[in-house]
């Protein structure tokens, strides 16, 4: 069947301009050789408006309806759709919007019913309902280690301002010892018996720390540790919280979670927020390729008049941009891994940022393979024997001569 030049797809479209508070819909109906039959209504976003559209809609014989993604409004008409078994379709904003001049909440879901109708558009990827839940759950996650990394500077901003410069002498402020020391300041405790509590693992800084907490903190400056420490620890907390409730929910995903954390740089909790992201189903995407575009890491093409111009990035997923991103930090900094070499030799010709991205690109297609293959990730330029001796040599040679097998080493040999 054709109209107005193009090809029906779906005889009985709906499209949905979805806003805070209302939705406006439109039908758009095309069978025989007539004009298409074209109605439009307004209905409220509360559940009372979710089921009378709905209705509405089946009334009609809908088979598919499409709307744009904008903010969270679409994920409860989308889910009322999926459960009355219409096709919910989400699309990106940039590939049906309106011109300027001719922009109407009418005129806009006239034209999302012509796009369903004649399938002008590529649907985005939506993962399964389980994994929409995980997604917040993930996401607020991340803020609150974005919230928890704040308080963090402005407690190491209090201890500067006095002049306690810890964290030039202590790699960690929040690690074991460092925390001794920030609790004894704001407790204000004399400094030899926060010297006295600290572990051996500082026996040589002991010097540098005294001589950092020979200043003491104000009344002021105290309360103000006192009650960052206190918010540092409820976020702690939460957060715990959090990771627990999110690795009991992706218990199910364990060999997925499994092969993504033998790439270099990713650990159980960026494994857990990558498969997050991309759903379950790697096979929604036809290549690594569209798995890239999707996600925003692939350049971007731009050429005119023969000429290939500057492309930047597009805009994808943010949450799993910046969690690739991080993990490409850390994979850069594995010695022996191709993404350091990958890093070192691009970050010579085209910048550290640069070079951070186009390895979050290798890591993402890397990720596409290893995920479709169900094989886990193997660097042929690594030496994998020799990186687990060395991280393990030490506890095995511990544990042999505890029980026997190795003769203890002699002390005077020890020492020279």
């Amino acid at each position: 069947m054709k109209t107005e030049g193009l090809h029906v797809v779906r005889p009985r479209a709906a499209g949905l301009d979805v806003h805070k508070m209302e939705i406006t819909a439109t039908v758009r109906l095309c069978e025989g050789e007539g004009e298409p039959v074209v109605q439009t209504r307004c209905f409220s976003t509360l559940p009372s408006g979710l089921e009378e559209m709905v209705a509405w809609l089946t009334g009609h014989g809908v088979e598919a309806a499409v709307m744009e993604g904008t903010g969270v409004y679409w994920q409860a008409p989308f889910e009322a759709l999926e459960v009355a078994g219409i096709e919910a379709i989400l699309v990106h904003a940039r590939q049906v919007k309106q011109l300027k001049g001719r922009k109407t909440d009418v005129a806009d879901s006239v034209w999302l019913a012509c796009v369903c109708q004649f399938g002008l558009c590529t649907p985005s990827h939506v993962p399964p309902q389980p994994f929409r839940e995980l997604r917040a759950l993930s996401r607020q996650r991340r803020i609150l280690v974005r919230q928890r990394s704040t308080v963090r500077n402005r407690v190491q901003k209090i201890i500067d301002r006095a002049g306690a410069r810890i964290g030039g002498i202590i790699s960690d402020v929040f690690g074991v010892n460092g925390r001794k020391i920030l609790d004894g300041l704001a407790a204000g405790i004399e400094r030899e018996v926060i010297l006295a509590s600290l572990t051996r693992h500082v026996a040589d800084k002991l010097e540098g720390l005294g001589e950092a907490l020979s200043l003491s903190l104000g009344d002021n400056d105290r309360f103000m540790l006192n009650d960052l420490l206190e918010e540092h620890d409820a976020l702690e907390a939460r957060i715990a919280s959090y990771t627990a409730q999110i690795d009991e929910q992706m218990a199910p995903w364990e060999e997925q979670l499994r092969l993504l954390t033998t790439l270099p740089g990713i650990d159980r909790i960026a494994a857990s927020t990558i498969l997050i992201e991309i759903g379950p189903d790697i096979e929604a995407f036809a290549s690594k390729e569209h798995f890239a575009a999707w996600a925003g890491l692939c350049p971007g093409n731009n050429e005119s008049g023969g000429k290939r111009r500057n492309a930047r990035t597009r805009m994808g997923s943010k949450t799993l941009r910046a969690c690739l991103v991080e993990c490409a930090h850390g994979a850069a900094r594995t010695k022996g891994c191709q993404f350091e070499a990958h890093h070192r030799a691009l970050a010579a010709r085209r910048g550290y940022k640069r070079a951070i991205v186009a390895g979050a690109h290798k890591m993402l297609r890397i990720i596409y393979v290893v995920l479709k293959t169900g094989r886990p990730y193997y660097d042929r330029t690594a030496d994998y024997d020799a990186l687990m001796v060395k991280r393990n040599a030490p506890r095995w040679i511990r544990m042999l001569r505890r029980y026997g097998y190795i003769e203890p080493v002699d002390a005077e040999l020890k020492a020279a």
